[in-house]
Order: structure tokens, then C-alpha cells, then sequence
């Protein structure tokens, strides 16, 4: 019966230390070192978390676990041949009372009237006012606890690791300046003094090394100042039980959290007092529920991971933070291991320093659910890190170096004496792990390198573009959307199927992006296609509102106030705040799949509202119940050739439920809803919407997925994009987003003294990848689709070619199957159709220009097939040239040599234009002869060849087509009519017909084939005026007037070259000079920061390509014109394995004008640089002036 009674209380004492253990543990940073000093008893060596020795043994072994020594050593075995030689060490200071005396001053304010306090405040009023006088002057102070914790770990690493600490090795040791961290290092140093008396101690607080030991980055600044976390729990019942009036309480929320932090932290100072204060301890402690210790808790941990640890919101900012320590760390350890005697360095600094050092050297993920591990074991990259596990008082991370005969190295981490290990699932967890040191800085250097990655996507500016232009051009020859950069800011993977972006404009028409900065109401999210930066369309796109409380139905209707203030907007994430339904709205995506999570700020009803945007009133919206999921379709109808037609296909979307929380569903057309209703088609502003009990602070997650083929391809693309991810929510899909994005960027690594031009930079970047886009589904053969040819040929789809040619040959490819499954090659392919949007057939350029420059991951002949039908065909069927396949007005191109005035193109969109069209087909054949040369000169068949050189030799003839609309007498481009008689235009700089969106003064420049033969035109032409006539060059003349007159209009594709003109022109510095110019006045980091329509990205790839220092002003030749470099140092990474460096030397930092270049060290003359000299790999040398 004693044995019952006995163990009954061996129990009973259990089960209050581990309730102990956890309200303890709960204070978070406020934790006292875990198997160090007990401030309850004073003993030093006894664990305060768990129970005597004594019990172990009466205790079941489902138990035992909980009574572990946290300091016993692991038993990983050190390798062979190898012993401890260096110990690298960053402790947090010991135990301390609360940071500031103003904290305690505040709670005690709240206890001053008296009035206002219930019984039991009074009492915790005393409580509170022996703590203060306890407390009076120490604030932030290390306590008589904190040196012996700080004392016990120098022990035990003495212990552990005798031959480091063996007479005569140094011991250096370097502190904050903060007086808790200098006096922990004391006694941590002198415990060792002890130990070895004969060690050679240099001890040192040093206000220098702050730069270092506690460096705080502006951006932690930052981040720390707009972290706001509350626990997600009411405060009432807490004050009610203090205060009679709690409505006099002007912060209840931070009162009851200042509570908890006086709580927590008597673990830390107890031993002030002349006996422990239990009774203050268990009082305070009893102020509070379980519910709302462990919110307070939760709240503490989350604060704390998001602006020190690893938490996909956060930027990475704090492992950004840590580098100046890492890199003190590295420098101090290479010397130290390059020693014959064994050495040590300490460091004492604080618990925000060292969670992020934690951050910087494990790159944790975050897991989904189903790949969660033990959690018992893992130490950090569970969700929200445990501040108790991670750095409690005392907090340290030791880095124990081994050495061999050989001088190689291993290095071993322990955090707060235990080892911890890298698992697979990229978590800390407990174990041991010996990594090669040189193995551990290589990946130390990358994981750096990708964090500057990392801080690039995120200061990207992704709504530039979405305003009215604010550059030196604007206003001059734009009108209406021209005047746009068009773009979205909006959440996708580069060229993926989908580009995620809020809504403020609700239709698909032409010319009206989804996304205006100016306007103040949101509508939703919307899976759009918009052809980025243009006047097109969207297409086959759907919407997806979310509302709090009220049900609204049309978009109109559930546009709810936004701020700008309240958005974050990255390339991989989008959030904002919409206060009016109390809730945060966020997005992440990758190509066919997307997350939406909304967190309502209180329990309320949450309403998804789901739209097919059909504007024709064709659409379809289903909810299956059975399967929780929303399908839906909208058909996509052709513009341009065909308008209003179907393309023959739409986009499907499936958006998947969780069904616990739904509370009612319905569909809708118009006004009319149907509550339970499943199923609504054929019918304009039709929708269904799903209606979720929404718990405050609760997240809540929906995916979706879509295809352009069907219902079942859009769910497979939704399970399949999961599976290959590894099962994803939220955090998880937004790092593989962001992963893929620091792939796109890592392509070319950009480095300036001022960051704010490097951050534009990749924001064009960001830009120039929306388009062409994926169209196939998961598993298929990859196509892509949306082509701006008109646009793009000229310098993003080079810039593809450059940076990522895998992809730039499948985009390829997608223009051949297009080819050989219709018949024709697409002029400007767009939403799987034909269009004639606009002059030119740039796809036979684009296809040329990957050949000769070594694309071939795509079927050559073919393509050239489907070029040459292009160039000397037209469609047997006129339906097929009404539906925009083949050249507009070839016959009279090829009859005439130009385009006469009196052919009106009338079966095109732009209608006209003779002689824009005919200096781009002049262009074009000059294209397709480069294609036809290259495939002759790897063709075996003596047959082939000649037909290859024949056509060769016809396309080279008509490539000199523009000196038919280059006026010989004026020297500028005019309009010609079928009998030779010219137009004789004298307005040189407004809009003509035969022009295309522009004027005269702007396509005389279009001959990027032959600039020279343009040049002896204009030399030989009649002078404009006297100064013409008194001008060295002609040449040079007139295109100083292009820009000294304002006629340079950068806001439209036709001029992109001209600045260029001046190299082939023999004025190279005036290229430099204009370039320079164009960068300084032609873009901006802000939301009208575009001369004009972005379309498609080239816009964007002018910037990228001129901002690197070249320009491919002729593709279809692998030659790029130079300019000037924008960067202090560019390397382009390319997808062969080598690098291309491009560095400048300036005279001073506004240096802009070469002086010299040098490629690989040897002089580069001329202008050009080769394709194959930068896919080769070196380093081209910028001396600037």
C-alpha cells in the first residue's frame, strides 16, 4: 500500500513538473538554458524541466522520455583518423531581466488606480510591485542565473573537448557591447581561467565588432517594424479579472502579453530574490488559461521566425542579416584550422543574431503536411521554429572542427549542446553529422549568392507599367492605351500557362488589362492570359472573388476598397489586406496549379465567388459535390482576322474545396441565385459561389487548376503539378514558385554600387518572362503559344536565345507544329490562331535567328518548310488569307518590289502601311536567306544545296526591296504608288497611312539588314536644310535630329535600333551617349515607368539587352551591336556551364563613354561582338571615360 501511495505521488509530481516544464518552456526567449542552473532551487547541473533522478526509475517507460538529459552527448562515432582541433562558437546571453525598466513602469502604470482593481488585481498589484523593486535599475542586466548558466556550458565544452583547451592554445573572445553579453563572456572565460590557468585568454568588447556580431541590416529594420503579430485570442476575460473597467485599458492586447513576458521571465530571475518566488510564479501563472498561454506563446514564436528565421513572407531577409557573422566566422576558422595549435573563438551576442546565423547556414523548407517529420526531433523547419528549443536564455551554437594527418576537415554542429543534422526533408533535427568544411563553404557561397537572388525578387517593382508613362517621351506620338505599359502585377513561374493577377477591370476586350493602378476597387483574382503590355485580349480566363460577411455576386458588386499600402506584390506572391471584408487575401502559383489563402481577421462567414469571364455569355460553372471541387470553362473567341469567331478551344479550370467548413454553395445568373443550385451554362454574368465558416486567424486554402484541352486534363494538371512538387500548400508552392524565379535570374548576375538600378534591372527581367507562355498540359509535349511577333522577334525572343536556349528551341518548335498541323506559318500566332495583328513575318525571323545562333533542339527543315511558303506563297483559298495565313499582299510585294499605295492591304487588321510592310519583308527575306544559307552549309545533298542557294540568292535580292520605299531624293521613307511615282510626303514626324504606328522620321531607320546601304542613300539625297547641307555627315545629322528634336519615339518598337544606327555609322561615343540617355529617361521604377506598351516584354528586353552593354539590332545574324555597360559587373550564366563576365572600369561613377575594350585580355575593334564570343565564355573589359 506505502509503494502505491509512493508512486501515486512520484505521479502526481510528474504531471506538475511537466505542467511546469511547459508553462516555462512557453516563455519562449524567456526559457531559462535548459539543463543548466535552476533559478527555483540555485542548484547548478540540475535540470529545472524535468524530475530527481531519484524518479526515473518509478517511473513507466512511455515516460522515461520526457526525464532525457538534453546534454548527453550523441553517440555518432567520430570518424577515423580524425580528432577535435577548433571550436567556433555564438552564444546569447544568459539570463536577464526584461530588456527595458520602461517595461515593467508600463505595467505598473496600469495598476495605479486603484478604484479599477478587482480583489485579485490588488494582490497582483503587490506582486508586481515586489518584482519591480526587485527589478529597479537591472533592466536588460544579466542576472546572478545568467553567468552560471554561461559558467556550466564553459564546464562541460572544457569537458567535452580537453585538447582544444590544453595549456598554451588561445581562447579569443569577442562580445556585444551590450553590458549582459560582455559580462556573460566574463564568466564564460573565467570558468575556463580556471580550468586551464595556463590558456591564452583574449577577452574583448569592441564597439567595431558590432558590425558583425549584431549587425542590423536596414531591411531587418524594416521587416522587424512591419511584423505585427497578435495572439489570436481575446484579452477580456484576462483584464476582467484585474480590472473592473477594462474600456480604461487603452492597450489590452499588449497589457496581456507584457503580463506573459513578466511571467515567463521569473525563470530568469529568481535568483534575485532571497528565496525563489514561487508564489509569484504560480499566481502570475494562474492568471492565465492554457488557451491563452499557448496563444501568446504561438504569437511570440511566429513573430520571431517571421523576422529571424526562415518563414517564406519574410524575404530571407534575416538570413541576408547574418552574412557579415557567417563571413567572420569562415575568415576566423580557415585561419584558425591553418594553426599547429589548436584554438577556439567565442562569441557572445544576442538571441536575434543567432536564430538568423541559424537561418543563413540551414536553408529549411517549409513542408507541406504530409512530408511533416517528428516533431519531437526537429529543431528548426517545423512551421513555426520554438523559440524554447531554439534560443532560450543562454542560447549557443557550437561548431566543433576535425582535423586528419591530412589537413582535412570536418565540422559538426550542436545547438545549446546537442547535435543537430540536415535531414532530408531539409529540417534541423536532432543527430549527428560530420560535413566536409570545404564542402560547407562552397555550399555556404551559393546559398549567399542565391539570397541575393532572393532580395532581387523581392524589391522587384511588378507594377511598373500599370500607370499612365511618366518618361521624357510620353505624350509626344502615343494616344490612348499607347500611352499604357499595360502590364500586370501579377503571380507566375517564367513563360508558365497562367498569370495570376488581382482584378480592378472586369472584361476580357480588347485593350483593358484586368489590373489598373489607378483604380481603388478590387474584384478579385484572375487566372488571366493577357497578352502582357499590348492592346489584345484575355482570354479563356476566370475570377475568383472572396468576400467577407455580405454575398455579392457580380464583379461589379464584390469590388470591395483596396489600398496600395496594403498590397505586397512579387513575382511569386501577392497579398493585400481588404479591410472593408476583414480579411487577408493571398496568392502563389506556378504554371497550371495556384493557391489562394484568405485569413479572416474575425469569425465570420467567408464567400468564394467564382466567374468564367465570358463575355459573349458562353461560359459554363459547375460545383460537384461529390468530389468538392468548382469546374468550369470560358471559350475563347478569335479578334483581328475572324473577330468574335471561335477559336476552337477554351480554358478550363478546376478550383478544389475543402467541404468541413462549407455552410452553403449555390450558382448564379445575374442578380438570380440558386442556393444549392450545381450547374449553370450558355447564359451572360453567370457564376457559383461557395460559403466557408471562417475562424479568426484561421487560414483558409483553396487550389486550383486549369488546361486549354479539357475538364479532366485541368484536374490531372492540378494532381499531377501536386505530385511533382511533393504535395503542396501554401508556403510550399510559393518557395517552388520562387526557386524557379531565382532560376530565370540567376541567368545573368548583376552587381552595382547603387542597388536601386540593379532592382529595375529585374524588374525588366520579370517582365521580358510572361510571354510566349506554356499552353500544353503536364506530361505533353511542351508548346507554347502567344507570340507578339511584331514586337518580340527583336529582342526578347534573342534574349531567350541567349539565357535559356533549351527553352528558346521549344518555343521554336511550338511555331513548327503550328506549321505542320494548320498549313501555314503564323505571322503573330496568338490565342492558337492565325492573326494578321500586325505587319511583317517576324516568325521566320525569330526562327532564323535561333538557327545561326546555334538552337537546335527543333526541327530545322521543317521550319524553314513552312518560311519559305511564307515567303513566295499565299493561300490557294482566299478563306485561309482572310484568316490571316501567309504574307498580306505578297503578290504586290513581289510584283512591284514594294507595296504600292493603291493595294490597301484591306484583308488585315492594320489596313495600309505599304510601306512599313515593305521595309519589314525586306527584312524578312533577308531573315530566311540566313536560315537557308546555314541549312545549305550542313547539307550533304548536292540537290538540296542548289535549291537552298537559289533561294538564298532570290531572297538576298529582294532583302534590298527598301531602296524601293526609301525616297532617294528626300532620304526618308514615303509612300509609292504602282507606277514608280513617289508620294513625295514633306511631314516627316506625324502619323501617315503608310506607316505603321508611327510616322516617316521613325521607319526610314528599318533597314537593320543593311544600314550601310541606307547610309549611302541618305548621303546622296537632297540636303533637308542649310545645316544639312554645311553637315560633315549627313547621316550622323539626321539622327542627331532624331533625338536633339524630340522625333525619337522609344514608346514603339520601329525605333529600338536607331540609337544603335551610330555605331555602323562610325560615331560610336553618340550611341553610348543616346543609349545612356534612353536608360536615364525612357524607364523608371515606378508604376508609369514605361515610354508605352510594354508588349509583350520587349520594351523590358531593350532594357535588359541595352543595360548589359549590347543589342541584337539584326537578328537573323549572330551579331549584337555595342553600346554602353549599364553595371559595374554582369555575368551571364550560361546553360552550356560556362560564364561570360562583362565588367566596367570607371573613370568616375558617372562614367559612361568607352574608352577602349578588351576581350579575354586582347583589344576588341569595331562594334560588334559574336554570339559565339559570349556562348564560348571570357570576360569583356569596359574601360569607361
Amino acid at each position: 500500500m506505502n509503494r502505491i501511495v509512493t508512486l501515486l505521488y512520484i505521479w502526481l509530481g510528474c504531471i506538475l513538473s511537466m505542467q511546469a516544464q511547459t508553462r516555462h518552456q512557453m516563455g519562449g526567449i524567456y526559457f531559462a538554458y535548459p539543463g543548466g542552473p535552476s533559478a527555483q532551487t540555485g542548484t547548478f547541473g540540475t535540470d529545472s524541466c524535468c524530475v530527481l533522478d531519484s524518479l526515473k526509475g518509478a517511473l513507466p517507460d512511455s515516460q522515461k522520455h520526457a526525464l532525457k538529459d538534453s546534454l548527453i552527448p550523441s553517440s555518432g562515432l567520430i570518424p577515423a583518423g580524425f580528432t577535435p582541433f577548433y571550436v567556433s562558437h555564438y552564444g546569447r546571453h544568459g539570463s536577464r531581466w526584461m530588456a527595458h525598466d520602461d517595461r515593467y513602469v508600463w505595467i505598473c502604470r496600469h495598476f495605479e488606480d486603484e478604484s479599477n482593481l478587482t480583489p485579485l488585481g490588488l494582490q497582483v498589484k503587490g506582486m508586481l510591485t515586489r518584482m519591480w523593486e526587485n527589478a529597479r535599475g537591472n533592466g536588460g542586466k544579466l542576472t546572478r542565473l545568467g553567468a552560471l548558466q554561461h559558467q556550466g556550458i564553459a564546464r562541460r565544452m572544457f569537458a567535452h573537448f580537453p585538447q582544444i583547451f590544453a595549456a598554451g592554445n588561445q581562447v579569443k573572445a569577442r562580445s556585444s557591447i551590450s553590458d549582459r553579453c560582455a559580462r556573460s563572456m566574463q564568466a564564460f572565460t573565467s570558468e575556463l581561467q580556471i580550468l586551464q590557468p595556463q590558456l591564452n585568454l583574449d577577452v574583448k568588447t569592441d564597439s567595431a565588432d558590432m558590425a558583425w556580431i549584431a549587425h542590423v541590416s536596414p531591411e531587418i529594420k524594416a521587416l522587424a517594424s512591419r511584423t505585427k503579430v497578435e495572439p489570436l485570442i481575446s484579452p477580456d476575460r484576462f483584464l476582467r479579472q484585474l480590472f473592473k473597467d477594462i474600456s480604461k485599458i487603452d492597450e489590452p492586447m499588449k497589457l496581456m502579453v507584457e503580463m506573459h513576458a513578466i511571467t515567463s521571465s521569473i525563470q530568469d530571475v529568481g535568483l534575485n530574490f532571497p528565496v525563489y518566488p514561487i508564489d509569484i510564479e504560480e499566481a502570475l501563472n494562474a492568471l492565465f488559461t492554457d488557451e491563452e498561454f499557448q496563444a501568446i506563446y504561438e504569437a511570440n514564436n511566429r513573430r520571431m521566425t517571421i523576422v529571424n528565421g526562415n518563414e517564406p513572407t519574410n524575404e530571407s531577409i534575416p538570413a541576408r542579416c547574418a552574412i557579415p557573422l557567417w563571413q567572420n566566422i569562415e575568415a576566423e576558422a580557415d585561419a584558425a584550422l591553418r594553426a599547429r595549435q589548436s584554438s577556439a573563438t567565442l562569441r557572445f551576442g544576442h538571441d536575434t543574431a543567432l536564430y538568423r546565423l541559424l537561418s543563413l547556414l540551414f536553408n529549411t523548407a517549409h513542408l507541406p503536411p504530409s512530408a511533416k517529420d517528428d516533431e519531437e526531433q526537429v529543431v528548426l523547419g517545423d512551421d513555426v521554429d520554438k523559440m524554447d528549443r531554439v534560443v532560450p536564455m543562454a542560447a549557443n551554437l557550437q561548431m566543433i572542427f576535425y582535423k586528419n594527418a591530412q589537413d582535412s576537415v570536418l565540422v559538426k554542429f550542436m545547438l545549446n549542446e546537442k547535435d543537430i543534422k540536415i535531414n532530408i526533408l531539409s529540417q534541423v533535427e536532432y543527430g549527428t553529422c560530420y560535413y566536409p568544411w570545404n564542402q560547407w563553404k562552397k555550399q555556404m557561397h551559393e546559398r549567399i549568392h542565391n539570397l541575393e537572388h532572393i532580395r532581387q525578387l523581392n524589391a522587384i517593382n511588378t507594377m511598373v507599367g500599370t500607370a499612365q508613362s511618366n518618361t521624357l517621351s510620353a505624350g509626344l506620338f502615343g494616344k490612348g492605351s499607347e500611352e499604357h505599359g499595360q502590364t500586370l502585377p501579377a503571380v507566375l513561374v517564367p513563360n508558365g500557362q497562367n498569370f495570376w493577377t488581382p482584378q480592378t477591370q472586369d472584361t476580357e476586350q480588347k485593350c483593358i488589362a484586368p489590373y489598373y493602378y489607378k483604380d481603388s476597387l478590387l474584384q478579385g483574382f484572375r487566372c488571366s492570359h493577357w497578352i502582357v503590355g499590348g492592346c489584345m485580349q484575355d482570354y479563356g480566363s476566370f475570377t475568383v472573388a472572396v468576400l467577407g460577411n455580405e454575398l455579392r455576386l457580380q464583379p461589379e458588386q464584390c469590388a470591395t476598397p483596396f489600398s496600395h499600402a496594403d498590397e505586397v506584390s512579387h513575382p511569386h506572391y501577392y497579398a493585400v489586406n481588404l479591410k472593408k471584408e476583414h480579411l487577408k487575401a493571398e496568392m502563389t502559383a506556378l504554371s497550371h496549379t495556384s493557391i489562394l489563402r484568405v485569413t479572416p481577421e474575425k469569425d465570420q462567414l467567408v464567400h468564394l465567388v467564382i466567374n468564367p469571364n465570358s463575355d459573349e455569355g458562353q461560359g459554363y460553372i459547375e460545383i460537384d459535390t461529390l468530389n468538392h471541387v468548382v469546374y468550369g470553362y470560358n471559350p475563347v473567341h478569335r479578334i483581328y482576322q475572324g473577330w468574335g469567331e471561335s477559336a476552337g478551344f477554351s480554358g478550363h479550370f478546376v478550383l478544389a474545396y475543402d467541404a468541413r467548413d462549407l455552410v452553403d454553395y449555390g450558382v448564379f445568373e445575374g442578380d438570380n441565385r440558386i442556393s444549392k443550385g450545381l450547374k449553370m451554362q450558355d447564359k451572360p454574368r453567370i457564376g457559383a459561389w461557395l460559403t466557408f465558416r471562417g475562424k479568426a486567424g484561421k487560414a483558409m486554402e483553396w487550389m486550383s487548376g486549369t488546361s486549354f484541352t479539357s475538364r479532366e486534363k485541368a484536374l490531372a494538371n492540378l494532381n499531377a503539378e501536386n505530385y511533382n512538387y511533393g504535395g503542396l500548400d501554401f508556403y510550399s508552392m510559393m518557395q517552388f514558385a520562387a526557386d524557379l524565379w531565382c532560376e530565370r535570374l540567376h541567368t545573368i548576375d548583376v552587381e552595382h554600387s547603387d542597388q536601386a538600378k540593379v532592382n529595375q534591372f529585374y524588374g525588366a527581367l520579370y517582365r521580358c518572362s510572361f510571354l510566349p507562355h506554356e499552353v500544353s498540359d503536364v506530361g505533353d509535349e511542351i508548346r507554347y503559344d502567344d507570340f507578339s511577333m511584331w514586337d518580340i522577334y527583336r529582342a526578347e525572343l534573342p534574349l531567350y536565345t541567349l539565357i535559356t536556349p533549351k527553352r528558346s528551341g521549344e518555343m521554336m518548335q511550338s511555331l513548327v507544329r503550328m506549321y505542320q498541323n494548320r498549313g501555314w506559318l503564323p505571322a503573330f500566332p496568338c490565342w492558337n490562331s492565325y492573326t494578321a495583328a500586325m505587319i511583317g513575318d517576324h516568325a521566320s525571323a525569330a526562327l532564323a535567328d535561333a538557327y545561326v545562333k546555334g538552337i537546335r533542339n527543333f526541327d530545322a527543315q521543317k521550319a524553314y518548310e513552312g518560311m519559305r511558303m511564307n515567303a513566295f506563297s499565299t493561300p490557294y483559298i482566299y478563306k485561309e488569307y482572310q484568316e490571316g495565313k501567309g504574307r498580306r499582299a505578297i503578290q504586290s510585294y513581289i510584283n512591284n518590289g514594294y507595296i504600292p499605295l493603291e493595294d490597301m492591304v484591306e484583308e488585315a487588321y492594320h489596313t495600309n502601311e505599304q510601306t512599313s510592310r515593305t521595309l519589314e519583308y525586306a527584312y524578312d527575306d533577308f531573315a530566311v536567306a540566313q536560315m537557308a544559307k546555314a541549312l545549305m552549309d550542313s547539307c550533304r545533298d548536292a540537290s538540296q544545296r542548289q535549291k537552298y542557294q537559289e533561294d538564298y540568292n532570290e531572297l538576298m535580292r529582294r532583302s534590298e526591296n527598301w531602296r524601293n520605299v526609301i525616297n532617294p531624293v528626300s532620304g526618308w521613307a514615303d509612300g509609292r504608288y504602282e507606277n514608280g511615282k513617289w508620294l513625295n510626303n514633306k511631314d516627316l514626324v506625324h502619323r501617315q497611312s503608310f506607316i505603321t504606328e508611327g510616322a516617316a522620321c521613325h521607319y526610314t531607320w528599318y533597314v537593320p539588314q543593311n544600314p550601310e546601304g541606307l547610309f549611302d542613300v541618305i548621303r546622296h539625297s537632297k540636303p533637308m536644310d542649310k545645316k544639312e547641307k554645311k553637315a560633315e555627315d549627313k547621316v550622323i545629322y539626321r539622327l542627331d535630329r532624331m533625338f536633339d528634336k524630340g522625333w525619337y519615339w522609344h514608346g514603339n518598337e520601329p525605333c529600338h535600333q536607331i540609337a544603335y544606327l551610330y555605331d555602323a555609322a562610325g560615331a560610336p561615343e553618340k550611341t553610348q551617349q543616346w543609349v545612356h540617355h534612353i536608360l536615364q529617361t525612357e524607364y523608371n521604377d515606378t508604376p508609369g515607368g514605361l515610354s508605352g506598351n510594354d508588349d509583350a516584354g520587349q520594351m523590358s528586353a531593350w532594357y535588359v539587352f541595352s543595360s548589359l552593354g549590347f543589342y541584337p539590332v539584326c537578328p537573323g545574324t549572330p551579331y549584337y551591336y555595342i553600346g554602353t555597360p549599364g553595371f559595374d559587373k554582369v555575368t551571364l550564366n550560361l546553360e552550356n556551364g560556362k560564364k561570360f563576365i562583362l565588367s566596367a572600369r570607371r573613370k568616375d561613377a558617372g562614367s559612361y563613354l568607352i574608352q577602349s575594350t578588351s576581350l579575354n585580355g586582347k583589344p576588341l575593334t569595331g562594334y560588334r561582338l559574336s554570339h559565339q564570343q559570349i556562348v564560348g565564355g571570357g570576360q569583356l573589359l569596359f574601360e569607361l571615360k
